[in-house]
């Protein structure tokens, strides 16, 4: 009995770290899987930043297993903070991510009908595309 008990609380602590895409629904993220939901956010942001104002967002991709990957952006005003978090993707790797990275520019290309969005001058040396949305 005192097996089955164990059992049942790893089960329930493995399960606590998964971030599902209701509660990204419900967090207001920009989620990525197979198309953006909640662009108008992103494009808030957007807005916000070019004004020089505070805003802080966070990106969920969903890989095709459906494990999130995140992204948090922060904006102070004149640069920006880029986290990213691959630790609830099974077949991902943390080699990758970063912490509170710092970015001096945001930077938008367009690429076969898309509008790429680019964080760049980033202190690590790497750019890092945070999304491609359809050119309107």
């Amino acid at each position: 009995m005192r097996k089955l008990g164990l059992i049942v609380c790893l089960l329930c602590l493995a399960g606590c770290g998964k971030y599902t895409l209701e509660e990204a629904k419900e967090n207001g993220d920009i989620i990525v899987q197979n198309d953006v939901t909640n662009s108008d956010r992103f494009e808030s942001f957007l807005k916000k930043s070019t004004q020089g104002k505070s805003d802080q967002i966070r990106i969920t991709a969903f890989t095709t297993e459906g494990d999130p990957v995140l992204y948090d952006v922060k904006y102070d005003g004149k640069s920006y903070q880029y986290t990213s978090d691959s630790s609830r993707d099974q077949f991902g790797t943390t080699d990758d991510d970063r912490k509170n990275e710092v970015c001096k520019r945001l930077v938008k290309t367009s690429e076969k009908e898309q509008s790429v969005y680019t964080l760049r001058q980033c202190a690590e040396g790497a750019d890092h595309e945070l999304l491609r949305l359809p050119t309107q």
